[in-house]
């Protein structure tokens, strides 16, 4: 009950950080926090918000040779934090981000719980 109450709280205070910017992968919706450049820099960051009808979710790719990411659990009125290490381009974000959900459904991604500890996975093509 109280995980519902959560989740509940993190959905209202998110509604805002989705806008005309947004766009749909399978049944998520992401919404870019940031303007995305042409020339994506080595240790680049780019953060997003994946809202499921399930809750909110925080999401940071970083431009890198590794494939690898952290699922953070959410502190006390906080969100899910997911940081994801990865080659990305301008062009690939879409189909980077879908990769990650893949890669998270073996713990329950898109109904995704907060987690009591963090999730280390591999990012596989």
């Amino acid at each position: 009950m109280i995980e519902w109450i959560e989740r509940k709280k993190r959905k209202h205070n998110c509604k805002i950080h989705f806008d005309d910017n947004s766009f749909r992968i399978n049944h998520c919706v992401v919404a870019p926090v940031h303007t995305i450049p042409d020339d994506i820099l080595p240790n680049r960051e780019f953060d997003f918000y994946l809202q499921t009808s399930y809750d909110i979710y925080f999401l940071r790719l970083i431009n890198s040779t590794e494939k690898c990411g952290t699922v953070y659990p959410a502190k006390k009125d906080g969100i899910v934090y997911i940081v994801c290490f990865l080659p990305i381009s301008k062009h690939t974000i879409a189909t980077s981000i879908q990769t990650i959900m893949n890669c998270l459904k073996q713990y329950g991604f898109p109904n995704m719980h907060n987690p009591k500890a963090n999730i280390n996975f591999t990012i596989e093509d």
